[in-house]
């Protein structure tokens, strides 16, 4: 027979008003399964009751959610870590871009120097307009009277017209192929010219001289300038034209420079 204590605990969970009674012949066996089976659902309505009265632990939601933003946080750091080393290199690389345009500046303003230098100095070839002054001997009047050969070209010929254009403005000048310089001499070889101490020229002389064309034909053609040329022109038929052109060449300067006593400073 069930004891009265646990129908009386069966009442309170099944809400039953009414006691709850057996009926009929109760073996001893049946005593003790009923007794287990009440035992047993007693402890399993005692043990939900005790865990829907305790706190819920933080579900996996939750973990995963702060995880992400521990995830984030970190990420963002290294993002601007990240963009902190970019600016920094990015300054790195102005800097170097700086300089190397400053150095590349200085070696482009010194490459300009040297070249003006070589060009003055006749080592490099040079075109464009101005002025081709052409020259040759005259008649030879087979006179027994006059020996002067006023009739031929004399170097002293020569050098007068380079320094006539020399001073009217001629940037580059040349003689028979022959490049003129400023320590350029012309001297008697014979029956020749020699020039740069190298190169012997004879006539007729094909004088070559860029700049201003009107410049240039104005001062050879000055009657101040170059008058006993002209005077023997006249005279003997002696050769002296020029002619104005819109592209000329002149070659470079392949002799040697002659420096013996000059020496540079420091």
């Amino acid at each position: 027979m069930i004891p009265p204590a646990v129908l009386r605990r069966l009442n309170s969970l099944t809400g039953r008003s009414a006691p709850i009674t057996l009926h009929g012949t109760v073996t001893p066996r049946m005593t003790v399964l009923a007794s287990v089976s009440l035992a047993t659902f007693l402890v399993a309505g005692m043990a939900a009751t005790q865990f829907r009265s305790q706190p819920l632990p933080p579900s996996n939601r939750l973990a995963r959610d702060e995880a992400l933003r521990k995830s984030v946080n970190q990420l963002e750091d290294q993002n601007r870590a990240l963009k902190t080393r970019v600016q920094t290199l990015q300054a790195d690389v102005k800097a170097g871009e700086d300089e190397s345009a400053r150095r590349s500046g200085a070696a482009q303003e010194v490459k300009a120097q040297l070249d003006e230098q070589k060009t003055f100095a006749g080592l490099t070839a040079l075109h464009g307009p101005g002025l081709t002054v052409l020259l040759h001997d005259g008649t030879d009047p087979n006179s027994s009277v006059d020996k002067s050969l006023g009739w031929t070209i004399h170097y002293q010929d020569l050098q007068d017209i380079v320094n006539v254009l020399w001073a009217s403005g001629a940037e580059a000048i040349a003689v028979n192929g022959q490049r003129i310089v400023p320590s350029t001499a012309f001297h008697y070889a014979g029956v020749n010219i020699l020039v740069n101490n190298a190169s012997r020229l004879s006539g007729p002389y094909t004088v070559i001289a860029l700049g201003d064309p009107p410049a240039l034909a104005g001062g050879v053609g000055n009657p101040d300038q170059l008058a006993e040329l002209k005077s023997r022109n006249r005279i003997y038929g002696l050769g002296f034209s020029w002619l104005r052109s819109t592209r000329l060449s002149v070659p470079v300067y392949d002799a040697t420079f002659l420096v013996k006593y000059a020496q540079p400073l420091g």
